[in-house]
Parts: structure tokens; sequence; C-alpha cells
């Protein structure tokens, strides 16, 4: 979270926050109740901070304050936005108090005032947490979400012209927290033509990049698709086929051919577990794995 306000300097955030029991202290911000305490650091004004948020979500008095904000804090919270939401509310209504102007997730790079930030996520209302978190971007011939992995879940890709249709998958995850694999068909009602979904991974930026998503995105097909059959079980390779294939690739000191890659995934050690288990299991480990029904497919868009 990127969060610029009028105190000028780390200490002088602390003189703002001892009355609300948060600390600044060897690079955290202690007196959370988070699991732990998040990094956090002090970052002086670059003339970008304007700027940074200057995307129509914030209004013209707002970018003023920020354009003269002496600095901002940049705070990595250990927990996603699902689990954690009513903490981070309860922190950010403290920075509020102390002096806090907005705050942007970098996830996403959608940024609010403060008071408005709050206000969308101290609602109970999914669709609110949405708005303030998931941005979509246009590509050719397609519009994906960006800020999913916020929550742990994939982000949604489909045709240029249908955002509604994903903006509504991504709420209906957020609401429902559903069990969805590849192959099974979406549609927001009984009318609208459902949609096949297959799961892929994020390739929109590169994997060390705060906007990537380690979850993958659904890709939409077209309107009228009919569902795959798939199996009761999730096969679940331990370890996963990315780590499986990355280790190989670099062992080799070259790229793997497709034999090479399905010969891997074939020997591969693999277990079936409930669907709820392995999406709980994917969470835990904090990326989606690669499908071994398009192994070598998406093996040539990870690496």
């Amino acid at each position: 979270m990127f969060v610029p306000g009028t105190p000028i300097s780390e200490a002088a955030w602390n003189t703002a926050l001892q009355d609300s029991g948060l600390r600044i202290e060897d690079g955290r911000l202690e007196g959370t109740t988070l699991p732990a305490a998040p990094e956090a650091m002090f970052v002086p004004q670059d003339g970008e901070f304007a700027k940074a948020f200057s995307f129509g979500t914030v209004s013209a008095d707002v970018l003023a304050e920020l354009e003269a904000a002496p600095g901002a804090l940049v705070i990595l919270w250990p927990i996603d936005l699902d689990q954690g939401r009513s903490h981070l509310v309860t922190a950010v209504e403290c920075l509020r108090d102390a002096g806090a102007i907005a705050v942007r997730l970098e996830q996403s790079k959608l940024g609010w005032d403060v008071h408005r930030w709050i206000e969308l996520f101290a609602s109970d209302d999914p669709s609110q947490w949405h708005r303030g978190a998931v941005a979509f971007l246009g590509g050719k011939g397609t519009v994906q979400s960006c800020g999913m992995h916020l929550f742990s879940r994939p982000d949604v890709q489909i045709e240029a012209g249908e955002q509604a249709f994903a903006q509504i998958l991504n709420i209906y995850q957020l609401a429902e927290d559903p069990v969805l694999r590849s192959g099974h068909t979406f549609a927001p009602d009984a009318e609208t033509p459902r949609r096949v979904m297959e799961r892929w991974p994020d390739v929109g930026y590169p994997a060390d990049h705060p906007c990537h998503n380690p979850y993958g995105v659904w890709r939409l097909g077209a309107a009228g698709g009919t569902a795959r059959s798939v199996g009761k079980l999730e096969p679940v390779f331990m370890p996963t086929l990315h780590a499986l294939l990355a280790a190989a690739e670099e062992k080799a000191a070259r790229p793997l051919t497709e034999r090479d890659v399905l010969a891997l995934r074939d020997a591969g050690t693999c277990i079936t577990m409930e669907p709820r288990d392995a999406q709980t299991l994917e969470r835990t480990r904090g990326y989606a794995d690669l499908n071994p029904e398009l192994i070598w497919e998406q093996w040539q868009l990870v690496r």
C-alpha cells in the first residue's frame, strides 16, 4: 500500500500515531492486530504523488493535497485483503487520523482518497471491495481484470466489450467463494448464454511485478459454450509442475523440449484431493500450478 500523508518524516508519523497504538519501529508497523507486523517505510515526495492517483478516482482538491504532501508510507501487509480486511480498515483509520491523504493498492495501482478507501472496504458488500481494488485493462481484442490476487483469487479475461460479464464473475468469486475448475461454465443469470472457463497463467506482467496474479486468469470462451466433464477429484502435483519443470530446465541448462515436459509430467508425483481442499492448498502455497492437460502450452507462457 502507498499512503501519502502530511507528516514530514517517520518520526512525525510516529508522533501523529501516538494516540492510536500504532508505531513504526525497525522498519515495521507495530501495534496492529495483524498476525505479523507489516513492513513500513517512509519515502519522501518525488514529484509523482499526484500522478500516481491521476486516474479519475480522486478529486482535483485531493490531487492538489497529494502534490503538496511531503512524503508517504509504503506498507507491505503480510495478509490478503479477504482475510485481513477488517484489520486493514482499522489500521487505515488510524493512518487517516494521523494525516494520511490517500491509499493506493500497488497490486492494481488503484487509489482513492483515504475516506473513500475506508468507505469501500468497511462495507459488507463485495461489489464495493471489487470497486476499490480491481481495475480493468484492455488488450488485443480482450479486457482483463487486475487485482483479484489481493483476495487470493484468479482474475478474468474476456473479449472486449464484455467487461460487465467479467466483473460479475469476479464479484461472484468474492461473495460466494465457489470452487471453480477449468471446463466449468458461468453465466450471471439464466437468460445469458454461458461461457466456458479455462484457467491460464497470468502473462500480463512479469512474475515479480506487483500486478502479476500468481493465481492465474480465467479465460472465458465465446457465448454459448458447453461445459466439459471434469472428475470429482482434483489432481495435485507435489512438487508442483511449475517447480518441477523450472528445476529440470535449470539443471539441463537449456530449454526443455515438449517431449521433456510431457515426460516430467507423466513421471511426477500426483495425488487427488477434494476440489475445495485443493483450493485451500493453492492459497496456502501462494500460486496456482500449471494445468497438466495443457502443460506444454502453459509452460511456454510462464518460462
